[in-house]
């Protein structure tokens, strides 16, 4: 494998996680996305979605899936999120899968030197061993009304349907304490820019040489 250093980047839900990751990416970072990850392993086009889709069916009932077979993912959510005990056994079905994917997506994006950033949300719930280990853990972060607002006008939910996300996602304090930096986002777009650009720096000055 060739010297490459990989980022685990992690945050809260609406604290800007993608945002960070787009800017990263444009500084020449190599992306790998665990919501695409999960994604993929649910489509019903390949051999483990269309065997992991009637196990989530028999789970959540047969209207998570939508007339086209795929999985109504807007659906799932109202189901598992708000229900603790839906939500792992939900988590734990598809884990498996998941992390085979992410496995086989960072390995490969780890074949060339540089900055490999692994996007995933729930980093902090993860108590099982990963089969990588990251060299650079950051967390995004931002007040808690902020990502309320954010979920209500940019994905549109209600007060309600927010703040059963934001609990379901974790607490800030587990996503700190496993944190080497963290970026927060209450400010402006530009002052998040201006942030992660003194990251790539870091992460430009830490990698292994080519």
């Amino acid at each position: 494998m060739s010297a490459s250093f990989l980022v685990g980047l992690t945050g809260g839900i609406a604290a800007g996680k993608s945002t960070v990751a787009r800017a990263l990416a444009s500084h020449g970072a190599r992306i790998v996305d665990g919501d695409a990850a999960a994604r993929e392993v649910v489509d019903p086009a390949t051999p483990g979605g269309a065997a992991l889709l009637p196990r989530i069916s028999a789970l959540l009932g047969a209207d998570v899936l939508a007339p086209d077979g795929t999985l109504d993912r807007a659906e799932v959510a109202a189901r598992i999120f708000g229900d603790p005990e839906l939500l792992r056994r939900y988590n734990a079905l598809l884990r498996p899968a998941i992390l085979d994917e992410v496995a086989r997506r960072i390995a490969e994006a780890r074949r060339a030197p540089g900055v490999v950033v692994h996007e995933i949300p729930l980093l902090s719930r993860t108590t099982a061993p990963l089969p990588w280990v990251y060299d650079l853990v950051v967390t995004v972060e931002a007040a808690e009304p902020v990502r309320m607002q954010r979920l209500q006008d940019e994905r549109g939910h209600d007060a309600s349907e927010a703040e059963r996300r934001l609990r379901a996602q974790g607490e800030e304090a587990d996503r700190l304490a496993i944190a080497d930096v963290v970026l927060r986002t209450d400010g402006t777009l530009d002052k998040t820019l201006q942030e992660t650009a003194a990251l790539w720096a870091r992460l430009s000055a830490e990698r292994p040489p080519r």
